[in-house]
């Protein structure tokens, strides 16, 4: 059957084919994880009153100037 150099070529095509678009899809895959863990946190960052309230004091002294005023 891959006695011939152009049977080769197209098995090569093939397979690179598929390993390209499963890497692809791992890809994606990863991303979509990474935004969904990212999403996740912003959530918890945004519920916790204690951070609602250092946010607030953050903002305060940045907007007084910080140490240098």
């Amino acid at each position: 059957m891959a006695d011939n150099p152009v049977s080769w070529f197209f098995l090569m095509v093939i397979g690179i084919y598929f390993v390209c678009r499963f890497l692809r899809q791992a890809f994606f895959e990863y991303e979509e994880r990474r935004e969904e863990r990212e999403r996740y946190v912003d959530q918890l960052f945004l519920e916790n009153s204690i951070d609602k309230s250092n946010i607030k004091a953050y903002n305060k002294y940045i907007n007084k100037g910080g140490r240098n005023q």
